[in-house]
């Protein structure tokens, strides 16, 4: 460690390391282990080598168990569900945390490695999840209702299929938590007023609620996930 310390302790008095500039801003396609979203990364460097940063994301978040089965009306048009969804669930979360540079950026080496912590409050947002239901009005005619999967009432020949996905936003459901971040943030490029980062790490997930989003399963109220996203935007002073 101290050997690093003095090659930067060199490096830096003979000018060659680059000083990440003071503001940025940017956004990301984010990965994690349910899903998939945006992100928007925000640092705020106080020394050549440590800083501070938010992070605000809005991704979805899918059970592992849930799979699409085929509608029993396909041939009448009924579209492809999930048997058992209760809700679509999508996760906001503001993370604020401290970063510090392992590994500085110098004009021989466009690579700068730092490391990240953060916490902050999660959302998880629940939408119900609609389905096309056959009710049967005669011994051979049926209608059509659009209803939320219910075990007593619903088998797989009631259900034609899968709603249209914009009804039930006036029934959402906002459980509130705490996410925590350990992570590693990779700048790539010599330029400094470039934001170019591979960002990787895990995340720990807790509720104040439980969140179910399928029937058959239990719910969960904590978990812990890996997320991986590319941060495209720019730095200023």
């Amino acid at each position: 460690m101290w050997r690093c310390w003095l090659l930067c302790s060199i490096l830096w008095a003979q000018g060659l390391l680059v000083e990440p500039l003071p503001h940025g801003l940017s956004v990301a396609p984010l990965l994690h282990s349910y899903g998939w979203g945006l992100s928007v990364y925000v640092p705020k460097w106080k020394s050549s080598y440590s800083g501070t940063f938010w992070i605000g994301d809005l991704t979805s978040y899918r059970s592992k168990y849930e799979g699409r089965t085929r509608s029993a009306y396909k041939d009448q048009g009924g579209k492809d569900y999930v048997f058992g969804k209760l809700y679509y669930a999508y996760l906001f979360q503001l993370i604020w945390g401290y970063q510090y540079i392992v590994a500085p950026r110098t004009i021989m080496s466009p690579l700068q490695v730092s490391l990240q912590a953060g916490i902050g409050p999660s959302f998880a947002l629940l939408k119900p999840y609609y389905l096309e239901i056959a009710v049967p009005i005669s011994s051979t005619q049926a209608i059509i209702q659009v209803d939320t999967y219910d075990p007593l009432r619903h088998t797989y020949n009631d259900i034609v299929g899968e709603a249209d996905f914009y009804l039930g936003f006036d029934k959402l459901r906002i459980t509130p938590g705490l996410v925590g971040q350990l992570g590693s943030m990779i700048d790539v490029g010599k330029e400094a007023g470039l934001i170019r980062s591979f960002a990787i790490g895990v995340r720990a997930q807790a509720f104040t609620l439980p969140v179910k989003t399928m029937h058959q399963y239990p719910s969960r109220s904590m978990w812990v996930s890996g997320y991986l996203a590319f941060y495209i935007g720019n730095a200023w002073k």
